[in-house]
């Protein structure tokens, strides 16, 4: 299924090559898995791994690395962006033919990324051609901010932080999408100016390629603010 992308641009539109999932290690992604491969369109390719967040990464990079070896690829960097000790050197991502951003907290990610530059270098990466792939936070922080990670339940670390993300793409991405659970009042409001949703439950994701966005499962879109029907359960 084919979304059309709205008429705001904040990207090199021709060059994007996009890959975001709501959970990485749910079934039923052999479709999505197979056309993030042909984006990426190369034998057995280097994906540098990027985590949210220190704790509990180690595990994940293990199971992530095991799902891109299935697939024919190698995940053969782990490379930490939050670094306190100084300035960070990006070549070795930079060189790699996809780059893998886990989940995780939302905005802790936005902070570790931002510490050293990193959404600038990822936005000059994808118009350079390389592919980037997110999963839960990684893949909201590709949208225009980081304010759907308020859906998920992660919080800023305070209400003034710049939630401004790498905006290679001007619709917001909602991941763990459950039309059963119900929100608080303040997701809601929050829901009410989030235009250009693509609410998207585990087991489905999306891929964009160029000005192309590709829907993979039940993906659900609203091209305005979403209405009451989206919301409850």
């Amino acid at each position: 299924m084919t979304s059309k992308p709205s008429q705001t641009t904040m990207y090199p539109a021709n060059a994007r090559k996009l890959a975001l999932y709501s959970n990485h290690n749910a079934p039923h992604h052999h479709a999505l898995d197979a056309r993030v491969m042909r984006l990426i369109n190369k034998n057995r390719p280097r994906i540098a791994y990027i985590p949210a967040e220190i704790l509990g990464s180690e595990e994940d990079f293990e199971k992530t690395h095991r799902h891109y070896a299935r697939l024919g690829a190698n995940l053969a960097i782990f490379f930490d962006p939050g670094s306190e000790t100084g300035p960070i050197d990006w070549n070795d991502v930079l060189a790699c033919d996809a780059v893998h951003l886990s989940g995780g907290d939302t905005f802790a990610f936005l902070t570790r990324l931002r510490r050293w530059h990193g959404l600038e270098v990822l936005r000059d990466y994808v118009a350079r051609g390389g592919v980037l792939i997110g999963v839960s936070a990684g893949a909201i922080l590709m949208g225009p901010s980081a304010e759907p990670g308020l859906l998920t339940g992660d919080l800023p670390e305070s209400d003034a932080m710049d939630k401004s993300a790498i905006q290679l793409m001007d619709f917001h991405f909602w991941p763990h999408f459950d039309p059963a659970r119900r929100l608080s009042s303040g997701q809601r409001r929050l829901l009410q100016r989030l235009e250009h949703l693509h609410a998207c439950p585990d087991g489905a994701g999306v891929v964009v390629d160029g000005e192309a966005i590709e829907l993979f499962g039940d993906v659900k879109v609203t091209e305005l603010a979403p209405q009451t029907s989206l919301t409850t359960g």
